[in-house]
């Protein structure tokens, strides 16, 4: 259900004025959609909704039961209020709200910001009703509303699907939008296909895992029988201590902190409530792999380490960790008791203004606020082209910790359904070295917002007369625009 959003609606005050409250944490359920597409049933709601009760999601959090689309009549009544489908829904409305209230549960409804459901040629939506359409939301009972383009949680990317690359394509969209996550705000990464069969048990736990650390809601999209739910499955649904990582309260997503493209992998981290850091270990790579994650990057001397997974601990970390990672496998730390260090610091910062170009690279002037903070891009960065950055300065030898600033909008809307990934390659090699690829994310909301990737870079010698290439990788057409580079040590 693309471009769609969660939305938690206080539906009696929005009777009155259209006022709505805010959820304070990413807002958690179950909907229709994932197992049922658009054709529920007042059956089917009471049958899932009874499941959460009874396998004791509730209990963990998941409150909220939503009938996706298809539920209404093809036509509004005498007074223009939607109606039920009366074979699909026998008991109307509110009736299925009591019912649903009467577990201790949410009421979730659907509706669109248009003239038609999503997907719909003739079943009615919202738009020049949406007065009466609260008014009869309250009515039934409703206490949340899944509808499009209003909302303290709004989708970011096309539909997830059941496969393993839509989570690569939807977490490279997703990394964006810890500028504006807090609490009440959230990004919705789309319905978790956890128990769906479509991943193995170690992708759903990185699947899971991912959407936590981003303050994603957590919606539940399989059938609600332990009959259908395999038990791993189930584990990582119902691990209240990785549901706990994203109904934090400060409600802060964790922020992508190094990518190693070729090599697979990448660190997260983020803040939460009581002084503590969630870190984050993704292994992209279809096979296992041991990797080195230096704390001091995350000004960590040393800390206390949890394992959210296994729920245990792990004891105090300090220093460069070797981490051994399962294809697939997203490792989490619960990181408390923190000793800080001091990160690395710039040791300069160089614009695009004063790069080489070759081939088609141009240099473009932005306006006051846009390829931030230079002000200017160079782009059309094609096959055969190149911008290099010169006299650029190290203190010794070996490899360095880069920030590059660029700008990314190849947005993966219609290609979401194939090999879309919501990247840009860019090759990165030094002094004439051996060029490197990196994948860069969606970085803002067009081709004038930058966005910030650090990686590590080798080559570097001493001094001040370093040169920094950027192309893109052959085969490639397009690589991302170029703002500026900055070097830490």
């Amino acid at each position: 259900m693309a471009n769609y959003a969660w939305l938690i609606v206080a539906l009696h005050a929005f009777v009155a004025d259209a006022a709505t409250a805010r959820s304070p944490t990413p807002p958690m359920g179950w909907n229709s959609y994932n197992s049922y597409s658009c054709s529920p049933s007042e059956d089917i709601i009471k049958k899932n909704a009874q499941g959460l009760i009874d396998l004791g999601l509730a209990d963990a959090g998941y409150l909220s039961v939503t009938t996706d689309c298809g539920w209404p009549a093809k036509h509004r009544d005498s007074e223009g209020k939607l109606q039920w489908n009366e074979d699909l829904f026998p008991s109307g409305g509110k009736a299925l709200g009591e019912f649903i209230h009467g577990l201790g549960l949410n009421f979730g409804l659907y509706s669109g910001a248009g003239y038609l459901q999503c997907g719909s040629t003739d079943l009615p939506a919202s738009l020049g009703y949406e007065e009466i359409d609260a008014e009869t939301f309250a009515e039934w009972g409703g206490d949340t509303l899944k509808a499009s383009a209003i909302g303290n949680s709004w989708r970011i990317s096309n539909d997830i699907y059941g496969a393993w690359r839509s989570i690569w394509r939807i977490t490279n969209e997703a990394i964006r939008y810890f500028k504006y996550t807090t609490a009440g705000a959230f990004p919705d990464l789309d319905m978790l296909i956890v128990g769906l069969g479509a991943l193995s048990y170690e992708e759903e736990r990185f699947h899971f895992g991912m959407w936590a650390i981003h303050k994603s809601p957590l919606i539940l999209g399989a059938v609600m029988d332990s009959q259908s739910i395999p038990d791993e499955s189930f584990k990582t649904l119902s691990n209240k201590e990785v549901i706990a990582i994203n109904q934090d309260s400060l409600g802060k997503q964790a922020e992508l902190i190094l990518r190693s493209t070729e090599e697979e992998w990448d660190l997260w981290a983020g803040e939460l409530s009581g002084s503590r850091t969630v870190v984050g270990i993704s292994n992209w790579r279809n096979n296992s792999q041991t990797v080195e994650v230096d704390l001091g990057i995350l000004g960590v001397a040393s800390a206390d380490a949890r394992d959210p997974w296994a729920r245990s601990n792990i004891g105090s970390l300090s220093g460069v960790q070797t981490v051994d990672l399962a294809a697939h496998e997203m490792k989490l730390w619960i990181l408390s008791n923190i000793e800080s260090t001091t990160p690395p610091q710039s040791a300069g910062y160089y614009s695009a203004v004063d790069t080489t170009l070759k081939g088609s690279a141009v240099l473009s002037e932005c306006g006051d606020e846009e390829c931030l903070p230079t002000n200017h891009k160079v782009g059309n960065l094609g096959a055969g082209a190149s911008a290099t950055f010169n006299s650029v300065s190290s203190s010794d030898s070996g490899t360095k910790l880069v920030a590059v600033d660029y700008i990314n909008y190849e947005y993966a809307f219609s290609t979401a359904w194939g090999w879309g990934s919501n990247t840009r390659n860019m090759t990165i090699s030094v002094n004439g070295g051996d060029a490197k690829r990196w994948a860069f994310p969606v970085s803002g909301g067009d081709w004038y917002e930058t966005g910030r990737l650090t990686i590590e870079v080798d080559g570097f010698i001493e001094g001040e007369d370093n040169s920094v290439t950027f192309a893109v990788p052959t085969g490639d057409q397009w690589a991302p625009d170029l703002v500026g580079l900055e070097i830490f040590e």
